[in-house]
């Protein structure tokens, strides 16, 4: 193993270290200055590109050989890791979604063959939250969460959290891996972590006053459970801005991307917003917002494609879109080797720019306003494409509505449910109604019934809100 780089565990304590090394990540322990955490952040999209096809190649070889699920899925298609000699072959291998991992393991529980070695031998154990079925589940090797780390290190680094900040998790911390990335990276940065557990809200945020000011902090939430901390301090007399967060970091669903979310973030916390995008199946962020995007409006995210490969497909036809044109999003992890995800239908919808440089000097290039949606959420009313963060924007725009809000679906009819704020009369909720319906229809041609509920009627969630009910 060269030298020149350092890792945050070492090679005995991980066991041999899978894939190439990538001289230019140094010293991936620590910044490598004051403005990256991470030299790789700022090389030539030509080198980029060379580390991507290197990482590839090691990893179609490597998953072929060790896995049994993507080693008979592409013998059924009479396709091998010798096939792709380029980045553009990338294509010949079939797209893989959840629903074939979901298959695969209920066929050989419980986690079925795609594992490359024992799962019980992999450091890490995550599950999906199960509510429309039996969980998926996934494992990751002590390697592969510390790239992820490295990742998020780099993120947080972007977003401008610096070693001895101190960082709030407002997240319950079950078995998926939600938040526990970002937990982790915070620690390995020197940051001091304070975790919410299952603390109440009104709790919580009475021992994040008792902590404000002293110490720079970010907080780290669902966009959707950072709006209900706002509104738990303001029932509790307390000024959101007095508990002392400079800084946001939301995940989890749009947030610091949606224009009218991200103002209502960052005027009720007087913070910086900023995005962060990844998932289970593929760890590690995929997407992060620097200091120079949270000015922008919208903001837009870098794309890690040092560590993936990301393709962007018709949602229709998953054929790949014209350069500079959006689709849904089709993921390989490049240096994900205890659980593969190669060709991974993602399903967020990204539009990337790979020819405009940010500010920030980072040469990643830019998903242009960040996850619109995702493809399961994707609504098609009368031929018009409608993703939930659209009538997001409408509902926390328009004032006497409160934030809270759902689309409730019932055959090819959709319904729009949002609740008034608290001091709305009633009466006034018919005219309510109107605008939001007249303001839609100005951005998708559509005209949608909605009806107005009285403020707290609709569920709150510390994790991502369900925006999609059958009605």
């Amino acid at each position: 193993m060269s030298a020149q780089v350092k890792y945050l565990w070492t090679e005995g304590m991980v066991g041999n270290r899978l894939g190439p090394e990538i001289s230019e990540e140094g010293d991936r322990s620590g910044p490598a200055s004051d403005k990256f955490w991470c030299r790789v952040e700022t090389l030539p999209t030509e080198k980029l590109r060379d580390i991507q096809l290197e990482r590839l190649r090691f990893l179609l070889a490597f998953t072929y050989e060790r896995s049994q699920f993507y080693r008979e899925l592409w013998d059924s298609k009479k396709v091998k890791p010798s096939d792709v000699k380029s980045l553009e072959d990338l294509h010949k291998l079939p797209i893989v979604t959840k629903h074939d991992f979901e298959r695969d393991q209920n066929a050989h529980p419980p986690f079925g063959t795609a594992p490359t070695s024992p799962p019980h031998t992999q450091l890490k154990y995550w599950q999906t939250s199960g509510t429309t079925g039996k969980p998926r589940l996934w494992v990751e090797t002590k390697q592969d969460w510390e790239n992820g780390i490295l990742l998020y290190s780099r993120s947080l680094y972007g977003h401008g959290i610096r070693p001895g900040w101190r960082g709030f998790f407002a997240f319950g911390f079950p078995p998926f891996i939600g938040f526990w990335l970002c937990f982790a990276a915070t620690e390995a940065m020197g940051c001091q972590v304070v975790p919410k557990g299952p603390l109440p809200t009104k709790a919580w945020l009475g021992l994040m006053r008792n902590l404000a000011g002293s110490a720079p902090s970010f907080l780290c939430s669902t966009p959707t459970y950072a709006i209900r901390q706002l509104e738990g301090a303001r029932e509790m007399g307390i000024d959101p801005a007095a508990l002392g967060v400079n800084l946001l970091t939301v995940a989890g669903e749009p947030g610091a991307c949606v224009p009218a979310t991200n103002r209502l973030l960052s005027e009720g916390w007087k913070a910086k917003v900023h995005d962060i995008l990844g998932s289970t199946e593929t760890s590690g962020p995929i997407l992060f917002s620097c200091k120079s995007q949270a000015e922008m409006t919208p903001v837009s995210d870098h794309v890690n494609i040092d560590y993936f490969i990301v393709e962007l497909l018709d949602p229709k036809t998953l054929e790949p879109v014209p350069r500079g044109e959006g689709g849904i999003a089709c993921v390989t992890a490049l240096a994900r080797y205890g659980m593969p995800a190669v060709r991974f239908l993602l399903g967020d919808y990204f539009q990337i720019d790979e020819q405009t440089r940010c500010s920030c000097g980072r040469t990643l290039p830019l998903a242009v306003g960040g996850a619109l949606g995702r493809a399961d959420d994707l609504l098609f009313i009368k031929g018009v494409k409608v993703y939930p963060a659209l009538v997001e924007t409408s509902v926390r725009s328009l004032p006497g509505l409160g934030v809270e809000y759902q689309l409730q679906r019932n055959g090819d009819q959709v319904k729009i449910l949002v609740e008034a704020e608290p001091n709305i009369a009633q009466a006034d909720y018919s005219e309510l109604a109107r605008k939001l319906q007249e303001d839609i229809k100005v951005k998708t041609t559509l005209t949608l019934p909605v009806e107005i509920l009285a403020a707290g009627t609709l569920p709150r969630s510390e994790t991502k809100s369900t925006r999609m009910v059958k009605g």
